[in-house]
């Protein structure tokens, strides 16, 4: 089965109250179809139905995981400094469900917070992340935006 194909937006933050403020994109009417990617912390990305609270920097959209989705987290910390086997599986978890909520169809974007020097990077300022890191994050989201059933 082939997922349906979906815009990748990168969204690089400059300054609150416009576009990459994903605290203000969420609340405009022209993205209640997108999906927004923040960056997580695992114990809180593992402990999803407990920990709904608004988080530091993009996670402050951490609440809005519940019900419908406007937006899932993905692991970048602590401790993820480059991609060891055991930091990658927990990412490929989170990417599989971003892949799940994308396959059910009410989605028309995927934003992800990007690195403004390289949008292939995801972007980071909480915790020091390895560039092999948000190198693969994205990667994984490019998959599952062109519709790739092996994404995650």
């Amino acid at each position: 089965m082939s997922l349906p194909g979906i815009r990748l937006v990168a969204s690089v933050f400059e300054r609150r109250n416009a576009e990459g403020d994903f605290a203000w994109m969420i609340e405009q009417p022209e993205y209640a179809r997108a999906l927004f990617v923040f960056n997580d912390n695992e114990g809180q990305f593992e402990a999803l139905l407990a920990g709904l609270a608004a988080g530091g920097g993009n996670a402050i959209i951490r609440p809005y995981q519940a019900g419908r989705p406007r937006a899932v987290g993905v692991p970048t910390g602590p401790g993820y400094d480059r991609l060891r086997p055991e930091v990658q599986a927990v990412i490929d978890r989170a990417l599989a469900r971003i892949g799940e909520l994308v396959g059910c169809g009410d989605y028309d974007r995927l934003i992800y917070s990007a690195d403004p020097s390289d949008p292939a990077l995801l972007g980071h300022g909480i915790f020091e992340v390895g560039q092999d890191v948000r190198a693969y994050i994205v990667e994984g989201l490019r998959r599952i935006a062109a519709g790739d059933d092996d994404a995650g």
